[in-house]
């Protein structure tokens, strides 16, 4: 086989390789310096100066944790100092069960007297090391009747007890449990769903820190920043994830958020936030009536659009419905309704055929050749 097919064939390995491994949803890290946390989204953003004697704050989230219920996330934070030296190594672990797709950390590190002054790097790793085969194994296994028989009728009760556990509140976080039933996977084999991100602070004299400016404020001053809908295209009675992002300038304040569809008011929430903090608002609606929808927030000139495609099953609407839920993100798929990885491989798979035909070709005329030589 010549260099160029042998270079070809190795370049589409390689990219089947990568359609396999990118079949999993891949995570996103967000890491803020802050002053306060006080819950999800909502912190109060800091200046990344601080003094000896003090203590750093890092507000950080990683999302698309969770699946069926459960999250279990590890960060890990690493300071180097302006010498390039590591001076930190801390680790946080998240373990419960919930359907909040993204989970959150709140960080804090007193700087030491010795630390020299400059500027640090603080590298912060995120795992979401949950095994979904081995939860899924576990949920076949209590839905099963003969294998939920044989976990009844086993002579150790604590099996029973151990899968009690797990379903009801994740083993209560115990790390030793949870690795005995299998459903946590090692650093190494999470890997792939590993997010890095990386932000920098400055240790200084106290003299040098200036203090930051607030200016007057004898009132909340609140602010839409953004509003996302996860789908542009549904069916009818499918439903839509809208978020709407809030922010405070002001004293702490509580203020409505409408959203509003064709002028016409669709939900409404409460959102208390102190100073500078933010929150994000997760809104989700159905329409049954096929036509473009535009949403809008009521002071603020942000609209954005969906669309609900024709019903083609004969299926009755059932009217429209706001709540606050958590959905599973979609595996993106085509046209036909196959998982768009399906298409890359059977593209690679038809490339590699064609270059083993061609090759096989070649050398069937080059032994055509030299049979006629020989003759």
């Amino acid at each position: 086989m010549r260099g160029r097919e042998r270079s070809a064939l190795v370049i589409l390995v390689i990219l089947m390789l990568f359609c396999f491994s990118s079949a999993d949803i891949t995570s996103a890290e967000k890491a803020v310096i802050v002053s306060d946390v006080n819950g999800l989204y909502n912190y109060v953003p800091a200046d990344n100066h601080v003094a000896h004697g003090s203590t750093l704050k890092v507000y950080t989230e990683m999302s698309g944790v969770n699946y069926k219920g459960f999250v279990f996330v590890d960060f890990v934070f690493i300071i180097e100092d302006p010498r390039g030296h590591v001076v930190s190594l801390d680790r946080v672990d998240v373990r419960h069960r919930s359907y909040d797709d993204t989970v959150y950390v709140e960080y804090t590190k007193e700087i030491p007297s010795w630390w020299l002054h400059g500027k640090y790097d603080l590298d912060i790793y995120a795992y979401n090391r949950l095994n979904k085969a081995r939860i899924n194994e576990l949920e076949r296994k209590v839905k099963v009747t003969n294998t939920l028989e044989e976990l009844l009728d086993s002579d150790n009760e604590d099996d029973f007890e151990d899968m009690e556990d797990f379903f009801e509140d994740a083993c209560d976080g115990d790390e030793d449990d949870l690795e005995d039933l299998g459903v946590i996977r090692s650093f190494a084999d999470s890997r792939w769903s590993r997010e890095v991100t990386h932000i920098s602070f400055f240790v200084c004299r106290e003299e040098e820190i200036k203090p930051q400016e607030v200016e007057e404020r004898k009132e909340p001053v609140f602010s839409v920043t953004d509003v996302e809908i996860d789908k542009f295209k549904v069916k009818p009675n499918e439903t839509v994830s809208i978020a709407v992002t809030v922010k405070n300038k002001g004293i702490r304040g509580t203020k409505k958020v409408t959203l509003v569809i064709n002028g016409e008011k669709e939900g409404e929430e409460s959102v208390t936030l102190d100073y500078f903090a933010s929150k994000t608002i997760l809104f989700t609606v159905t329409k049954d009536l096929p036509g473009t929808y535009k949403v809008t927030i009521p002071g603020t000139d942000i609209v954005k659009l969906f669309f609900v495609e024709e019903s083609h099953g004969g299926e009755e609407g059932t009217g429209n419905s706001t709540s606050f839920l958590y959905s599973e993100p979609e595996v993106p798929k085509g046209d036909s309704g196959l998982p768009i990885q399906v298409f890359g491989i059977i593209g690679i798979l038809v490339i590699i055929i064609t270059i083993t035909l061609r090759h096989f070709c070649l050398r069937s005329k080059q032994f055509c050749r030299y049979s006629r030589f020989y003759h």
